[in-house]
C-alpha cells in the first residue's frame, strides 16, 4: 500500500483526504516537513507539502522511498528541485488554482490603501465621525499602476485596474499581445518605477527575481508610491522597503508575503525577538499606511476546493500509474 504523507495540513482537510484516498495509507500532520520524525519521513512514497514547508536536500536524504513530491501551491521555490531531479523524484504543483483570488486580494489591498480605510476605521472606532482633508484620497482613473510580471495573476490585475480607469504599465520578459490590445504599455523596470503611482508585484521567486525591488531601483519611485506584493516575500528587499517608507518615498505598503514570514505564520515569533528584518516589518505594521496579511491571498472557498480536487487527481493518477496525466502538473521530467 502506498504511504502518503501530508504536511502543513489544516485540520479541516485531514478527514477529506483520508476519506477520498482509502486505497492508500494516509498520514496527516499540521507540522511542516522539516519537523517530522525520521521514522515518518523514511516511510513516505508520496509527500504532499505546502508553501511553508522547506524541502531541502537534508530532508530528502531522510526520504529514501520518495517517488512523488506534490506541493499544494503554484510556486515551488520551497523545494530543492535539483536534488529531486538527481534522486529521480517527480515534483508536481498546481499551476493555476487561484489566479483570480490572488489578483483580487492584491487589488483589494490597493483600494484599501488608496482610500485610507485604516485611518477612517480607526477614527470611527474612537467615535470621531468628523470629515477632514486628512481623509482625502485619489480617484483611480487619475493614477498609473505599474505591474511587474504579467502572467496569470498579473494579467488579471491589469484588467481590474483598466476597468477602474487606471493607466497600466507593465514589465515582463514576455510581452502579452492581449494586454497590449487592451492598452497596457510595456516598458523597462526603471521607467515603470519612475512613472507609476502604485506598483504591484506578480513574479515567481527565482535567483533572478531575488530583491528585484532593492535600494538602488526603489530610489527611482515617485514620491508617495504605493507598493503591493502578493508574489513572494524575497522579491523585495525588506531593509530598503523599510528605509524608503520611513523616509516618505513610499507612501503606503500592502504585503501578503514578506521575507521571513514563516516565523510569524507558524507562530514561532516571541515578542521583541527575531531578526532585524522581522523587527523592521513589525514596526511598519503600526502605521495605518501599511497592511500586512499572512499569505492568504489564495484563500477562497473556490481555490481551496480546487486544491483538494487537483491534489486528489494527481494522487489517484500516481496510484494508477498514469504518469502521462501527472506530467501535465510536473515541474520537470524526472
Amino acid at each position: 500500500m502506498t504511504t502518503v504523507v501530508f504536511t502543513s495540513l489544516w485540520r479541516e482537510d485531514e478527514e477529506y483526504y483520508r476519506e477520498h484516498l482509502k486505497g492508500m495509507k494516509v498520514l496527516t500532520f499540521s507540522q511542516s516537513i522539516e519537523e517530522l520524525p525520521e521514522e515518518v519521513l523514511c516511510e513516505a512514497e508520496v509527500a504532499c507539502v505546502f508553501v511553508m514547508d522547506r524541502v531541502s536536500s537534508q530532508v530528502l536524504e531522510k526520504m529514501p522511498r520518495l517517488k512523488l513530491l506534490h506541493t499544494r501551491s503554484v510556486g515551488y521555490d520551497h523545494i530543492d528541485i535539483e536534488e529531486c531531479r538527481n534522486r529521480g523524484i517527480v515534483v508536481t504543483h498546481l499551476p493555476e488554482y487561484s489566479p483570480s483570488a490572488v489578483a483580487q486580494h492584491a487589488f483589494a489591498l490597493l483600494l484599501h490603501l488608496v482610500r485610507k480605510l485604516d485611518t477612517i476605521k480607526e477614527r470611527v472606532r474612537r467615535m470621531d465621525f468628523s470629515q477632514s482633508y486628512q481623509l482625502m484620497s485619489r480617484n483611480l482613473e487619475d493614477m498609473t499602476l505599474g505591474i511587474i510580471g504579467t502572467g496569470r495573476i498579473g494579467s488579471l490585475m491589469a484588467r481590474y485596474a483598466l476597468s477602474f480607469g487606471m493607466k497600466v504599465l507593465a514589465y515582463d520578459v514576455v510581452t502579452r499581445k492581449d494586454l497590449l490590445d487592451l492598452g497596457v504599455r510595456y516598458t523597462s523596470l526603471e521607467d515603470l518605477l519612475r512613472e507609476s503611482d502604485a506598483v504591484s508585484l506578480h513574479v515567481p521567486y527565482t535567483p533572478q527575481t531575488h530583491h528585484l525591488l532593492n535600494a538602488s531601483n526603489m530610489s527611482l519611485l515617485k514620491d508617495g508610491c504605493i507598493i503591493i506584493n502578493t508574489s513572494r516575500g524575497a522579491v523585495i528587499d525588506t531593509k530598503a522597503l523599510y528605509h524608503f517608507f520611513r523616509e516618505g518615498k513610499i507612501g503606503a505598503v500592502g504585503l501578503d508575503v514578506f521575507e521571513e514570514e514563516k516565523t510569524l505564520i507558524l507562530g514561532r515569533y516571541r515578542d521583541g525577538e527575531g531578526s532585524s528584518l522581522l523587527l523592521k516589518l513589525l514596526e511598519m505594521t503600526h502605521s495605518d499606511r501599511v497592511i500586512i496579511t499572512p499569505h492568504v491571498a489564495f484563500l477562497t472557498d473556490r481555490a481551496v476546493s480546487k486544491i483538494r480536487e487537483e491534489t486528489l487527481r494527481i494522487l489517484r493518477a500516481y496510484a494508477e500509474g498514469d504518469m502521462t496525466f501527472i506530467s501535465s502538473y510536473s515541474v520537470f521530467r524526472a
